[in-house]
């Protein structure tokens, strides 16, 4: 049996994952992250004996020690299967505009460097399962906006200079993750959700959270080795780096 752990699950994405997640007959295990658990009141209307919600603020060193220490404690020996680090901003901007350095910080620390720290804290958990399975998965939730070819052609109706320079970032994560790691069996990929109607995403986007996390939460889980070091669509979809 399986088990997974899902950042930023609160709301959008990522809650929408751990709706899907707790249904899958192979899945033991669903651990949910969010900064305040108090306050996550969709996250914790959901009624599974498999979720055990866990606070982590992402770009905290001392909450992702404790959050990691915590999962120690409900996946034991059997190690953590698979790490989707979800949890992510959108600050708005053109690079032209008059912005902060913390204004594009922020952006970076959320985005790339908390699923940096947080993947390393979990090493040891996810190598653990490895062990025992024969692999571990770590699933970077990114966006197509990341992607360095198709940047000429991404018309979007807001500015997204920051946020793409964030998930570029995330994608190379990914992809030296898949070669360092590669012999402990420990593989990483990177995924994009496709326009969710959610918080970030809008009212205005083409995808309801269903239509993205149904199929997505299914890919994550068949992953194999040949998926190493790659990139999709939630639909399977390879995308360029």
């Amino acid at each position: 049996m399986v088990s997974i752990l899902v950042t930023g699950a609160n709301r959008g994405i990522g809650l929408g994952l751990v709706r899907q997640l707790v249904q899958e007959p192979s899945v033991s295990i669903v651990i949910a992250t969010a900064r305040n658990i108090d306050t996550a009141t969709d996250l914790k209307a959901i009624i599974s004996p498999k979720l055990h919600l866990v606070q982590l603020e992402v770009v905290n060193d001392e909450s992702i020690a404790k959050a990691a220490a915590t999962v120690a404690g409900i996946v034991g020996e059997n190690g953590l299967d698979f790490l989707v680090n979800n949890a992510g901003i959108f600050n708005k901007g053109k690079l032209s505009d008059d912005f902060s350095r913390a204004h594009v910080m922020e952006q970076l620390e959320v985005n790339t460097v908390a699923p940096l720290m947080i993947t390393n804290k979990f090493r040891g958990l996810l190598k653990k399962a490895a062990v025992k399975h024969g692999k571990a998965q770590v699933a970077n939730i990114s966006s197509t906006l990341g992607s360095l070819e198709f940047a000429p052609q991404m018309d979007t109706p807001f500015p997204t200079g920051f946020y793409s320079i964030s998930k570029a970032a995330l994608n190379m994560l990914t992809r030296k993750l898949s070669l360092e790691w590669k012999d402990d069996k420990i593989r990483a990929t990177s995924f994009c959700p496709g326009w969710v109607k959610t918080d970030m995403g809008t009212d205005a986007a083409a995808l309801t959270l269903e239509e993205s996390t149904v199929p997505l939460a299914k890919l994550i889980l068949s992953l194999t080795e040949e998926q190493n070091g790659l990139y999709f669509r939630y639909n399977g979809e390879t995308i360029p780096w």
